[in-house]
This record gives C-alpha cells, sequence and structure tokens, in this order.
C-alpha cells in the first residue's frame, strides 16, 4: 500500500513517514482543537474522561501494530529461510554433478554457475524491484534438458546416482519457487487502511483534550513521531527483498563461492 517508501533513501522514507503523521497532528492543534475542545468545555472533567478514551484506543492500537510487526518479521525469516533452503539444493546438487564424466559434468556445472550468476547479480536486482529474473528459468531449463539427454549405463551405479541427481534438481526447483513466492508476501491492504484509520483517530481524540496549544503539540507531535516510525519500519520490513533493508543473497553467493573453489 505505500510500496514507494522503497524507492526512497531509509531515512528519507523514514523522515516522510513521520511528517505525515506530524504535520496534519500540528496543524490540527493550532487550527482544529480549539473549536473541538470548546464542545466539550462544559462538562465535567472531560480531560479525565478523554484519558481513558486514549488509553482504551491505545491498547488496542498497540496491540495491533504489536501483531502486524510480529507477523512482518515472521514474513521476513521465512523469505531469509526460502535463500537457504535454495542454497542447500544447489550445493548438494553441484555435489552430486562433480560425479559424471568430466566433459558432462563441466557443461552442467557451467550451468549451474550461470544460474548463480543471474540471481546474484541481475536476477536479484529484478526480485528487488518485485519482479522474478526472466533469464534464470531459461538457464534451469537448460540445465534439465542437458540432465535429462543423459544416458548412463544400464544396471550400473550410474543409473541409481543419475536418478537422485534428478530428484535433487527437483527439490533444487522447489526450493527456488518458494524463494520467488515468498516476494509476493506482503500485508493486507485492509489491515492498512485499518492502521491509518486508527491513526487519524488517534490524532482527533487528542484534539478534543481542553490544554494548552504548546502541550497538545509536544504530546501529539511525540506521539504522531512514534506511530510513524512504527508504521515505517512495518512497511520497510513488509516487502522482504526490496527497498534498502531488503535480503541480501549472502548465502548463494556463498555457494557461488564454494562451487568456483571446487
Amino acid at each position: 500500500m505505500i510500496d514507494w517508501i522503497h524507492q526512497l533513501p531509509p531515512a528519507v522514507a523514514a523522515f516522510a513517514i513521520c511528517a505525515a503523521f506530524l504535520v496534519p497532528m500540528i496543524a490540527g492543534s493550532c487550527l482544529i482543537q480549539p473549536s473541538v475542545a470548546r464542545l466539550f468545555r462544559g462538562e465535567r472533567d472531560i480531560n479525565t474522561v478523554l484519558g481513558f478514551l486514549l488509553n482504551t484506543f491505545a491498547l488496542y492500537f498497540g496491540v495491533l501494530l504489536a501483531l502486524l510487526s510480529i507477523a512482518v518479521y515472521e514474513n521476513r525469516n521465512k523469505a531469509q529461510d526460502t535463500i537457504e533452503a535454495e542454497a542447500g539444493t544447489i550445493m548438494v546438487l553441484d555435489r552430486h554433478l562433480l560425479a559424471y564424466p568430466q566433459a558432462e559434468s563441466a557443461a552442467l556445472r557451467a550451468d549451474l554457475k550461470a544460474y548463480l550468476d543471474e540471481e546474484i547479480g541481475p536476477g536479484w536486482r529484478e526480485q528487488a524491484a518485485g519482479r522474478a529474473s526472466g533469464r534464470a528459468p531459461e538457464i534451469l531449463d537448460r540445465l534439465y534438458l542437458r540432465l535429462a539427454a543423459y544416458a548412463p549405463a544400464a544396471g550400473s551405479g550410474d543409473a541409481l546416482r543419475h536418478a537422485e541427481t534428478l530428484r535433487q534438481f527437483d527439490r533444487f526447483a522447489e526450493a527456488r519457487r518458494k524463494r520467488v513466492d515468498s516476494a509476493d508476501s506482503s500485508v493486507p491492504g485492509l489491515v492498512w487502511t485499518v492502521v491509518l484509520i486508527g491513526a487519524a483517530i488517534n490524532m482527533v481524540v487528542i484534539w478534543m483534550f481542553d490544554i494548552s496549544r504548546t502541550a497538545h503539540g509536544l504530546v501529539g507531535g511525540t506521539l504522531a513521531i512514534f506511530v510513524g516510525l512504527v508504521i515505517y519500519m512495518i512497511a520497510a520490513l513488509d516487502a522482504p527483498f526490496r527497498g534498502a533493508h531488503g535480503l541480501a543473497p549472502d548465502a548463494l553467493s556463498a555457494v557461488a563461492r564454494q562451487i568456483g573453489a571446487r
């Protein structure tokens, strides 16, 4: 819902979101609060009543933000797990390919290295932009066709090893699919709508308090900045591969180095 923050430097994005909450809060304290507070001026102990209302609202709103923070953090950890799982399957697959005859092994491992170079470089930049690599599937298809075309001697141990290599390739392809799919995990738009409406209601409740403008500015401004920072954190972690806080292909890079060293 607020994907634009991934296109900005972290400090600029955090400042923009905090300002989006702070400016309306301060403007309302100066322009709207006197009129709103006047409606309740005749009520007895209205600030006490509003304090209970704000505490109750803050409890539910805080719980919502806490649950949302936990959800996006768990999604990010799951995305990291998919990267490591894919790296593990590639490492095992390369070990199987080492056992093939030299010519076949060199061609198969060259395709595997080409896949890693693509996914670590241009492919990862595509994923960080919310798109899947277009070249990686072509490399995988080429690798699979080479494997499928290899004909080991019947009744030999090579046939068993080849069958296990094909199974390992399937595990690798499945791990890649899970990693690509994890890029689409995000907070539903309905939840973001409720959060933003809740933040707006929070401003209105604070405007109801019959206190000085200076107190309104300090209390409301502090709360607005904090809510803005929490929402920025949630939005930044919501897309696990995007922006400056996106996940890096460290596990795949480590596997690429190990394969190159063999």
